[in-house]
């Protein structure tokens, strides 16, 4: 499927390179991957003190020390020429006693005239003073005798300093570290003439050009002559400026968000929120309705080729609308209909039984050709999320650092929670004697968390809503409940063939999750949200079902679901007058009771367990919906 973009702007002449979005308003040091930094000064930062006035005054030098378990930042006033000169001058042998350290930058902070307030940074550097290999001791670090003279940069912060990987062959030259900048506005940094600075990323005028899949995988040697988009993720979103017929990009951290929401088929339009000024982008037209500062829209991709990318490469699905959402097509025939999208075909029929179907794809409907019905037909790509094309995506970017974290003594993430164990308490925990419940955060990153994450999101997709945390509920009492019980009723179950235990989700507020925290679900507080197969606790197959009876915390819009631990075992369907499930009808059950009613024997969609014992919230998912607008 080719880049999509409005019309307009499209065959203006345009310059080949965008432009860079507006800074991030957060405070923060991450690590966004082990050659990207982004550095942030603190809005409470006391910027009185005496080494500010260094700063201002342009002279402050910085001082780096790692060692295995911290990283140091030293930041002190610049001594002058003359003391440096005679430190040198009265100790010439001291380089052979003790280990030097290497250049080190200068870096001075001073403001600039731009719409908001901002920070500007003036890095001095040489391409020697970029890395630090630490010397064995007693040998001193090598140093050049005639140095690369230094360059000079005054960019606007949040400042990202990366340091390419290209494929280096024994000619080849290294390119140098590569500064990529969010400005507010379309002004140029100012840069020194000595040595340009280049950059990582460009774009190209032509909507046509594909984003080159050899650059997404570190493996594009052409660099800035390459005839394609260089970006650094395989889709790419920007604004056409009227002002200086550019095309603009969004800001790097609203490129995912973004895609997540155009990928989501159920959604037609976003707002755009620039400043106070707010527009509605329409994602099938891609226009904007209100052209005054921005009259376009493109989104660019790379190739649907699983050869050129055998890892990401651009993929799409076709829908229909069956009067309440977009539904799919089948497999076989989404892959039919968008084989015939990307050959130019004006329209393809199909034939579903005997009933013949005609898709038009420039109008994008869907004729019953019987009767005349049309229904809509809408076409989106997958989401691809910067986790799963780890590690193959290899440029530099990452938009969800995972922090170090250590786990709680006796904790393990790395095993899966979803899985069989033999143990009286799940691997996972770290149980306290002192504490009878605790809530426990699982990391970010490791096996648990992905388990968890995944099977939330199959039903509810993160094109949908973001994922907070998820944290594990850790109730001595109501494990040990559950566990007994579960002992009982697997030498009840022995001959069975179905599952004895699921693991399902319930849809719950902030106030009643705390209670179930320390209470467990309790059946004899049913009736709240219906009683359509029996007064007991009601738990879901998907996290799309239960997402229904997720009430939003009006202070924060997160949202709260609980994935149980149920034991299911032999099932009915229910009643909605039932308080207990119905007898067992058989000779040799006599008083024998099933354990769960549901809606559907064959295929149940929800479980209604009558007795507490049964059920554990064994984890406690936060989330909130995507929001239905993008800051630049």
């Amino acid at each position: 499927m080719p880049n999509v973009s409005s019309s307009r702007g499209a065959k203006r002449k345009m310059e080949d390179v965008s432009e860079t979005g507006p800074p991030s308003s957060s405070s923060k040091v991450t690590m966004l991957s082990p050659s990207l930094l982004l550095l942030e000064i603190p809005a409470d930062i006391n910027t009185t003190l005496p080494v500010w006035e260094a700063m201002k005054s342009q002279q402050l030098d910085i001082a780096w020390t790692a060692n295995p378990y911290s990283l140091g930042v030293h930041l002190t006033p610049a001594t002058s020429k003359q003391d440096t000169a005679s430190d040198k001058s009265e100790s010439p042998s001291s380089l052979a006693q003790t280990s030097a350290p290497p250049p080190q930058p200068q870096m001075i902070i001073q403001s600039i005239a731009q719409k908001q307030n901002t920070a500007c940074v003036l890095l001095t550097f040489t391409p020697n003073s970029t890395t630090s290999v630490p010397s064995p001791p007693g040998n001193p670090p090598k140093i050049p005798p005639n140095p690369t003279p230094a360059s000079s940069l005054i960019v606007s912060l949040p400042l990202f300093i990366t340091q390419p990987q290209p494929l280096i062959q024994p000619s080849e030259k290294v390119v140098p570290s590569a500064i990529e900048t969010r400005t507010a506005t379309a002004t140029k940094p100012q840069v020194s003439s000595r040595v340009p600075v280049t950059s990582l990323f460009h774009t190209k005028s032509s909507s046509d050009v594909q984003i080159c899949d050899n650059f997404l995988l570190n493996m594009c040697r052409a660099g800035t002559k390459c005839k394609m988009h260089h970006t650094p993720y395989p889709y790419h979103w920007q604004l056409w400026r009227v002002s200086n017929h550019q095309w603009v990009d969004f800001p790097p951290h609203s490129q995912v968000l973004l895609e997540r929401m155009y990928c989501n088929a159920n959604r037609e339009d976003i707002w755009i929120k620039d400043g106070n000024i707010h527009y509605c982008l329409n994602f099938d037209a891609m226009e904007i309705d209100e052209p005054s500062k921005y009259d376009g829209v493109r989104r660019l991709t790379n190739s649907e080729s699983p050869v050129r990318n055998p890892y990401f490469p651009s993929t799409w699905k076709i829908y229909w609308w069956n009067n309440q959402s977009w539904e799919e097509y089948s497999k076989s025939l989404s892959t039919l209909l968008l084989k015939k999208m990307s050959e130019k075909e004006p329209e393809w029929s199909f034939f579903i039984g005997s009933q013949e179907y005609t898709v038009d794809f420039t109008s994008m409907t869907q004729t019953n050709v019987t009767t005349g019905f049309q229904r809509e037909v809408r076409h989106r790509p997958a989401y691809r999320s910067p986790d799963s094309m780890k590690p193959h995506l290899q440029t530099g970017i990452q938009t969800d650092p995972t922090e170090t974290v250590r786990d709680p003594p006796a904790a393990n993430f790395s095993v899966d929670p979803l899985a069989e164990f033999s143990s009286w308490y799940p691997p996972v925990w770290s149980p306290f004697p002192e504490q009878d419940y605790s809530l426990v955060d699982v990391p970010a990153g490791t096996q648990a968390y992905r388990s968890i994450r995944d099977l939330f999101y199959e039903s509810l997709p993160e094109t949908m809503v973001d994922l907070v945390s998820i944290q594990q509920v850790q109730n001595l009492l109501h494990w040990d409940k559950y566990q007994r019980y579960k002992v009982y009723m697997q030498k009840q179950h022995t001959k069975s063939k179905e599952p004895l235990e699921r693991h399902l989700f319930h849809g719950t507020s902030k106030e009643a999750s705390e209670d179930i925290c320390h209470n467990n679900f309790d059946p004899r507080m049913a009736g709240v949200n219906g009683t359509s197969y029996g007064f007991g606790s009601y738990f879901a197959t998907t996290a799309s079902f239960s997402n229904g009876y997720c009430a939003t915390d009006d202070r924060d819009d997160v949202r709260q679901m609980f994935l149980a631990k149920v034991l299911v075992g032999k099932v009915i369907v229910g009643k909605h007058n039932l308080r207990r499930p119905p007898p067992i009808t058989s000779k040799r059950s006599q008083y024998r009771l099933y354990d769960t009613c549901v809606d559907n024997v064959d295929k149940p969609t929800m479980f209604v367990v009558f007795d507490s014992c049964q059920c554990y919230p064994y984890y406690l998912i936060k989330y909130r919906d995507l929001p239905h607008k993008v800051d630049i």
